[in-house]
């Protein structure tokens, strides 16, 4: 392992892993944690914000590899599963906060990544789980990355008092399953039925 990898590990552990954030890191934290010193840091990043950023490249970008590896599963609520929980190891409610109040633009960065990479992602879902589209697929992921800018946004989470999981359940569900049902329709009971059983082992894992 390089010197920088080093140093971003160190980021990582300390800002998203034991949540403090990246504004009440302090380069002597992170120093300490590397086990290096902060002239060493500085001689591979030019600022805090440099190296926050190439954080949030190396985490996003293992976030989309494993989401990607989800295609080996053949159930759908497993891969909706597993979508969450990757993306919920960034996303935590502190780190969300800490993202919209000390430092947007890194929440626009992560925004920008998850829309280059969510038409693969999508791609791969739909052949995975055996689902195929009944509208066009331009309308569909065009209409599921501008929900998700707003969905999955710091803000609205925040508000809502759910946590990233639940928002994103609903979310994902509703694109997938559609967000109303006659009630008299037994594959739709099904599908409410694996809903809220996946609900109910998401919150098993939070509570674990």
């Amino acid at each position: 392992m390089d010197t920088r990898e080093k140093i971003i590990l160190a980021c990582e552990q300390l800002a998203i892993k034991n949540a403090l954030g990246f504004s009440r890191l302090s380069m002597e934290e992170l120093a300490k944690a590397a086990g290096l010193s902060k002239r060493t840091i500085y001689r591979h990043f030019a600022s805090k914000e440099d190296l926050f950023e190439a954080t949030i490249d190396k985490v996003t970008d293992e976030i989309i590899a494993r989401n990607l590896r989800l295609s080996d599963s053949k159930d759908i609520n497993t891969i909706i599963a597993g979508v969450l929980q990757n993306i919920s190891y960034l996303i935590n409610p502190q780190f969300l906060a800490d993202l919209s109040h000390h430092y947007p633009m890194l929440w626009q960065k992560i925004d920008q990544i998850r829309q280059k990479k969510i038409d693969r992602l999508i791609d791969h879902l739909l052949v995975s789980s055996k689902l195929r589209l009944r509208v066009d697929s331009g309308i569909f992921k065009t209409s599921l990355l501008t929900a998700m800018s707003e969905i999955l946004s710091p803000e609205f989470i925040l508000k809502s008092g759910m946590s990233f999981e639940q928002v994103g359940l609903e979310f994902l569900n509703m694109f997938i399953f559609g967000a109303v049902e006659p009630l008299s329709n037994t594959k739709q009971e099904a599908s409410l039925a694996n809903l809220t059983e996946l609900k109910v082992n998401l919150a098993d894992e939070q509570n674990g």
